[in-house]
C-alpha cells in the first residue's frame, strides 16, 4: 500500500491549488498565529512543497514571476483590454450620453465612464472616457449583437474631445444600409 500511495505523488499545480485553499480557508487563522508559530507553519509548509516541487515556496506563492499579483492587472497597458460596452444606438441623440460599460482609465466607474454620441443615421462616436496618452486605446473589435448587419469603426479624425482618442462606429444592416436602433458591442485593446 506504501509504494502505491508513493507513486500518486500530487502535481506541482495541485500543490499550488491547496496552498491556495489554505490560505483562503485558513488565512484568518494564520494571520491570528503568533510570530513563532506563523514561522513553524511556514516552514512546515515550504519542507512539503520543497518535496514535491522544488523552487515553489509559501513566500512567493502570493508572487507570479517575482511581481506581486496586483502587477499582472496592469491596467490600460500595451495589449490589455482597455474597454468594452454594449451600445444600444435606440434613442440616442447629438450629445454623449453615458451608458454602462468597462474602461480601464476609470476603473471603478461602470456608470459614466463610456459615452456614446449619434453623430448621423447609423454613425455614432463612442467615447471612453480619459482615453489619451501613450496607453491610450487604438484598436478595436466591433460586432453587430442581432448578427444581422455589418459594423465597422474608425478612430475619428479629428477626435470629438480634444486630447482623447474616440471611437466612430458605423452599423449597417444585411442590405448594407446604414441604421439606427442597432446594438452593437465594442472591444477595445
Amino acid at each position: 500500500m506504501r509504494t502505491i500511495l508513493r507513486g500518486l505523488r500530487p502535481s506541482p499545480a495541485l500543490l499550488v491549488a491547496f496552498l491556495a485553499l489554505f490560505v483562503a480557508m485558513g488565512g484568518v487563522g494564520f494571520a491570528a498565529l503568533k510570530g513563532k508559530d506563523k514561522a513553524k507553519v511556514r516552514s512546515i509548509a515550504d519542507q512539503e512543497i520543497t518535496k514535491q516541487a522544488s523552487g515553489l515556496s509559501v513566500a512567493n506563492a502570493a508572487k507570479l514571476s517575482g511581481a506581486p499579483a496586483a502587477d499582472f492587472q496592469r491596467f490600460c497597458s500595451g495589449g490589455a483590454i482597455k474597454a468594452t460596452a454594449v451600445v444600444d444606438t435606440t434613442g440616442l441623440g447629438p450629445s454623449f450620453t453615458n451608458i454602462p460599460g468597462f474602461n480601464c482609465f476609470q476603473p471603478g466607474n461602470l456608470t459614466s465612464s463610456v459615452q456614446v454620441e449619434r453623430v448621423a443615421q447609423g454613425q455614432y462616436y463612442v467615447r471612453f472616457v480619459g482615453n489619451s496618452g501613450p496607453n491610450a486605446s487604438g484598436s478595436a473589435v466591433v460586432t453587430d449583437v442581432a448578427g444581422d448587419g455589418l459594423v465597422t469603426y474608425n478612430l475619428a479624425n479629428p477626435s470629438p474631445v480634444p486630447g482623447e482618442t474616440v471611437f466612430q462606429v458605423v452599423v449597417r444592416n444585411g442590405a448594407g444600409n446604414v441604421v439606427d436602433n442597432r446594438t452593437f458591442s465594442l472591444l477595445a485593446f
